[in-house]
């Protein structure tokens, strides 16, 4: 349903909710969650009611290149998958672990990168999920020249790149929601002060977040459950591309 939408708005390149669902004969609330889906992927824009078709992403995130992550683990040891995972748990910096293990230092950032993506993407998709079931209206704040979405649900702070959007009513934060958003932006405020992380902004506060008052070993499990579900499900489709080994 998500590609028969994007066709449409391709095709009439201006449009409104009722168009759609006069051409496409489904319910207006079924389409609304996938709009909103779109336009957080950069494909569309709605504004004063009508629907405007972008074509491509035009709100970046910062350009990762994109890899296989079973290829990249594909001639890694479980004792050298464990290090380098560790290794980014620990936020050891890529020349140091080089000194762990046989890799380049652009390798290690290969996989630093696609860890960040990981944890963002996964955040963002549950974030979509509750956001559409419990609209929110989301705060923003700016790190160097670019603006950072925030909400807050169940205690749990998320991150978006865009302003969600919904014609549903957007509730305000709670004050026990206000008082964890606090904790977190000051908290990320601190890490932010190097002109380093304004690249890959987005991923590098989801990533942030997640590391937030956890150990070790909660950081390592979970972003290797995260991983291996990845492998699984790239498993079934054509590599896309691999980090070359030092």
């Amino acid at each position: 349903m998500k590609d028969k939408i994007l066709t449409l708005c391709r095709r009439l390149k201006k449009s409104t909710l009722d168009d759609l669902v006069s051409y496409l004969e489904i319910k207006s609330g079924e389409i609304e969650p996938i709009l909103l889906q779109l336009e957080n992927d950069g494909c569309i824009k709605q504004k004063n009611g009508e629907i405007l078709y972008l074509g491509k992403n035009t709100v970046s995130k910062g350009k990762i290149e994109k890899k296989d992550i079973n290829l990249m683990f594909e001639y890694r040891t479980p004792a050298e998958k464990e290090i380098i995972i560790k290794g980014f748990c620990l936020e050891m910096p890529p020349h140091n672990l080089c000194e762990l293990i046989n890799l380049q230092k652009n390798c290690v950032c290969h996989y630093y990168a696609i860890f960040r993506k990981m944890i963002y993407d996964r955040q963002f998709k549950e974030l979509l999920k509750k956001y559409e079931l419990y609209p929110q209206l989301g705060r923003y704040r700016k790190f160097y020249e670019k603006y950072a979405y925030f909400y807050v649900y169940n205690g749990k702070v998320f991150v978006s790149y865009k302003l969600l959007k919904t014609d549903k009513k957007e509730k305000e934060f709670t004050k026990n929601e206000i008082r964890e958003f606090k904790i977190t932006y000051s908290f990320l405020t601190r890490i932010e002060s190097h002109n380093i992380n304004e690249h890959y902004l987005y991923y590098r506060l989801a990533e942030y977040i997640w590391r937030r008052n956890k150990a070790l070993n909660t950081l390592y499990q979970d972003l290797t459950n995260l991983i291996d579900a990845q492998t699984q499900t790239l498993s079934v489709n054509e590599p896309t591309g691999y980090c070359s080994v030092g």
